[in-house]
């Protein structure tokens, strides 16, 4: 009698221990998998592959507002800035230098034409500052050496915050520059861009400032990057 009293109570024991490991792991589980952290948004171009986001730091430097010493020093911050993300160090080189190719020549096959006849002119400095399709929250403001630009409120089939143009002046050694639409221009009306004083430098024929105001250049619908400079684009996210 007391062998089988002692037998019942040490099976009666291994049961517990077993219940109680099986609850264990029924609270641990749900538990372990609700810490786990959301995955980061990828952001992908047209083709459906990820777009990898380089920080140049200095844009184009072909700009107008920094002196000789001002420049050095922007090259001094890019050479030491660790400006490379989601990839790895190997790469980088290759594709800053891809980054760095700042006009075309000509329109690719692909490309769509999307207005014939459009005018642009350039805007600088404080101007730049605070466009209204958004700063990233306040983060980034764009400035002269960035690859933006400015269209009118309400363009009829034009592009809309956040979008990219290809322009091209064929009276500009066919010269074509890609600039993403970040601002309304006021004073412009339909078939007109605003730009920096970087981008409109790549397509006057003069490679400077003196035109002012430039006719006769084709727009054409432009693909996201798939190497995205934040220093030409500003942030992906826009709205402040």
């Amino acid at each position: 009698m007391v062998r089988t009293t002692l037998f019942n109570a040490i099976v009666a024991t291994f049961a517990l221990v077993a219940i109680g490991a099986s609850a264990a792991s029924d609270v641990a589980g749900p538990a372990a998998t609700k810490s786990l952290a959301p995955a980061a948004p990828e952001f992908l171009d047209e083709a459906g592959n990820p777009i990898e986001f380089i920080n140049s730091v200095v844009g184009d430097e072909d700009d107008d507002d920094y002196t000789p010493e001002q420049l050095e020093q922007r090259s001094a911050m890019r050479r030491s800035k660790h400006h490379h993300k989601h990839t790895s160090k190997k790469h980088h080189k290759a594709h800053v230098s891809s980054a760095r190719k700042l006009f075309t020549i000509g329109p690719e096959d692909s490309d769509t034409l999307w207005r014939k006849d459009v005018q642009i002119t350039w805007y600088a400095s404080h101007d730049l500052l605070n466009p209204q399709c958004g700063n990233g929250g306040g983060s980034w403001q764009p400035v002269n050496s960035c690859h933006i630009g400015a269209v009118v409120k309400n363009w009829d089939d034009g592009p809309q915050c956040g979008e990219f143009v290809k322009l091209c002046n064929k009276q500009a050694d066919n010269h074509c520059v890609v600039v993403r639409v970040i601002d309304k221009c006021a004073g412009c009306g339909e078939d007109h861009v605003d730009l920096t004083k970087s981008a409109f430098k790549k397509l006057s024929p003069s490679g400077t400032l003196t035109e002012g105001r430039i006719h006769g250049l084709q727009m054409y619908h432009a693909k996201t990057p798939s190497v995205w400079d934040l220093a030409l684009f500003g942030p992906k996210v826009l709205s402040g």
